[in-house]
């Protein structure tokens, strides 16, 4: 009886063990969703589900708008990665992250204020990597927090689009201040042009009405008061 007894107790052990190794996981798994970082590692499992873009990076003197990636997550919700692409010299302006259910990103692209088409996910990653470059050229790099969300691309070859964009007015860059970017802001910028293109060579407007960002800031593009400083710590 004492052996039965002892067995019967090493085997009510070992499921103890194994059923608080289950709730550790679980445990886990649950505290790593409530990040940034995990909630778009859980993303980046799922399939694209659709890219879109605004027309006015293509129809407007400005080349200036959003360019929208979601994919599907386990929970039925969408990791959305919005970018704003200036195409005539800043390349990925800004990111915007969030996650929400495909009824909410369709009510905010129906609702905001841009004309939103959709674009091949292939066509989408090109077009960011061609802006990229095109703000290379002038010592620009893309927005902060936008490597972190890059991988949202993962799996798309941009190869695969056949077509190449414009950037740039008549081959120039043309940077447009808009009423948010401050003296310093607009110094820094026309440095890196004066340096890598030369005087006279570049165009600096001013347009009170240039940007997306405020317009947008009341519409819930991040549903996570935390997300913003997660994206932006480095």
């Amino acid at each position: 009886m004492a052996a039965k007894e002892q067995q019967r107790q090493k085997k009510l052990a070992k499921k103890r063990s194994k059923d608080l190794a289950k709730k550790r996981d679980a445990a886990r798994e649950k505290n790593r969703m409530q990040s940034f970082a995990g909630r778009f590692d859980a993303a980046l499992t799922g399939p694209i589900d659709r890219c879109m873009v605004s027309e006015a990076l293509f129809n407007s003197p400005t080349k200036f708008g959003s360019l929208l990636v979601s994919r599907r997550m386990p929970d039925g919700r969408l990791c959305v990665v919005r970018m704003l692409i200036d195409g005539l010299c800043l390349g990925v302006k800004s990111v915007h992250p969030m996650f929400c259910y495909p009824a909410q990103l369709t009510e905010l692209v129906e609702n905001g204020p841009e004309d939103i088409i959709s674009i091949t996910p292939q066509a989408a990653k090109k077009l960011v990597e061609q802006a990229i470059d095109f703000a290379a050229k002038f010592g620009i790099e893309p927005a902060p927090g936008y490597r972190k969300v890059a991988a949202v691309f993962d799996g798309i070859d941009a190869s695969e689009c056949k077509s190449d964009f414009e950037f740039g007015r008549d081959g120039q860059p043309v940077f447009i201040a808009g009423p948010h970017d401050t003296d310093q802001r607009i110094g820094e910028i026309t440095d890196k042009l004066s340096a890598s293109v030369g005087e006279g060579n570049y165009t600096v407007e001013y347009d009170e009405a240039y940007g997306l960002d405020d317009e947008l800031a009341g519409t819930s593009w991040t549903d996570d008061p935390e997300l913003d400083a997660d994206i932006d710590a480095d």
